[in-house]
Order: structure tokens, then sequence, then C-alpha cells
């Protein structure tokens, strides 16, 4: 149940407490418990910049609307995804190379693949990444909050100059922001549909 509440209890945050450190470390960790996110034939096409620079926050704020959390946040996470990554032959030999198959399991993998992709085709283009970081970003949220973090997912940004601004390749699709800090004020309270409102049961 600590889970269940820990999940219901997650709210958008908008006012951080500034100058909260957050040591890369502790990111990197956060960042290594979300990846555990299921993803399609686990290719993890998720890719994240995190911004701690104060100068460079600003000018993710400038770029963001005007939003002040962002600039208030211990570190601003870019998180993108890479279609590169559901190359065939690279998922392959991931997983050789991890010992996820043999080698005289790989022809079989790779048809499978190919299969899956004629199959769905757009889950090798943006509609893919969109399912995939989705997953990984939803994680993510959680993670920062069993850290004892609070973070706000963000959209409301003007993507094309945060990759010029960061010199990041446009190869990269930019799914969203999300600044991340201790929270200096509580989340709007969730008001949500019950279940049964938006659910079809079929025996």
């Amino acid at each position: 149940m600590d889970f269940l509440n820990n999940l219901d209890e997650r709210k958008s945050i908008r006012h951080f407490v500034p100058n909260v450190e957050i040591s890369d470390q502790k990111i990197l960790e956060m960042l290594s418990h979300a990846a555990n996110a299921p993803s399609n034939n686990n290719s993890q096409p998720w890719k994240v910049y995190v911004v701690k620079n104060t100068v460079m926050k600003n000018k993710l704020k400038e770029l963001s609307f005007g939003q002040a959390h962002v600039a208030e946040a211990s570190a601003v996470l870019l998180i993108l995804g890479d279609k590169s990554q559901y190359d065939i032959e690279k998922v392959v030999n991931y997983s050789i190379k991890h010992h996820l198959i043999e080698n005289d399991q790989a022809e079989n993998k790779r048809k499978r693949i190919e299969t899956y992709f004629a199959t769905h085709p757009e889950d090798k283009e943006e509609t893919g990444l969109r399912l995939d970081l989705g997953l990984f970003s939803m994680n993510l949220m959680h993670v920062i909050r069993a850290f004892g973090y609070d973070s706000v997912p963000m959209r409301g940004v003007n993507f094309n100059d945060v990759l010029d601004y960061l010199k990041i390749s446009e190869k990269l699709f930019p799914i969203m922001l999300l600044p991340i800090g201790k929270a200096r004020s509580h989340g709007h309270d969730h008001i949500r549909e019950d279940s049964k409102n938006f659910t079809t049961i079929i025996h």
C-alpha cells in the first residue's frame, strides 16, 4: 500500500525550493531505476540531458514562456527519443552482447522484429518514441518521488529553440522537459473520473 499511496499522491509541482542541490550521482541513480521501463523490443530509445547550470536554466525558463519553476528547479531534465535505437541489427546485437539470446537465436529474433514492424511501422517512428518515452518518463517521475523530490512534466516549451541552444542533434525527438527539485508548495489536488466511467469489462 505504501507504493500505491506514493503513486496516488504524486502531483505536478510548479514551485520548487531554490538552491537545493541534487548530486550528479543521485540523478544517475534515478535514471538507472527509471530505465527499467519497458520499451519496444527492449530498444531503450531514451536520451536525457540534465541542465543544472543557473544561467542555462534561466534560458530554458525563457524558452518555456517564462514558467518560473524551470529556473527554480534543482535540475531540468530534457527527455528525448532516438529513433536509431529501433535499428533491428542494433537490437539483436544488444541481446547477444548481454546474453539475452544465444547466437543461434539471432535470426529468429530478427524475423520476429521484422514481422512486428511490418504490422506496426509507426512504432519505429515518432509514435513509438512517444509511447516508449512516456513509459520511461512516468517511471522516472515515480522514482524521483521515491528519492524525496518532485517534478512536473512539461510540453509548453519551444523545443526547436531548446535543441538549438543546447546544441543537440535534430535527429533526437524532444518528448518533454522535466524540472525536478524539492517542492515549495503543495500541488493541485487530483480530481479523476471513477474507473467505472471509463472501463468496459468483457466476460
